[in-house]
């Protein structure tokens, strides 16, 4: 079980009413989103570190 405020456990419940999900699902796909959101930090991190890749790079890996 997951103790939060309140205040958060209502936002919680209304966001998910209004995706038309279950509280549970709400959150999987918050989890899923956010873990998301570090992969891309992470790539970023790496494509900085290694100087980068240009378009045309992309495009030819990608057939683009």
């Amino acid at each position: 079980m997951i103790k939060m405020s309140e205040k958060n456990e209502s936002r919680l419940t209304s966001l998910a009413a209004m995706t038309g999900k279950s509280v549970d699902d709400f959150i999987e796909i918050l989890l899923e989103n956010y873990q998301d959101e570090l992969d891309i930090k992470e790539a970023e991190q790496v494509l900085q570190e290694s100087g980068g890749i240009s378009l045309s790079e992309l495009k030819n890996k990608y057939g683009l």
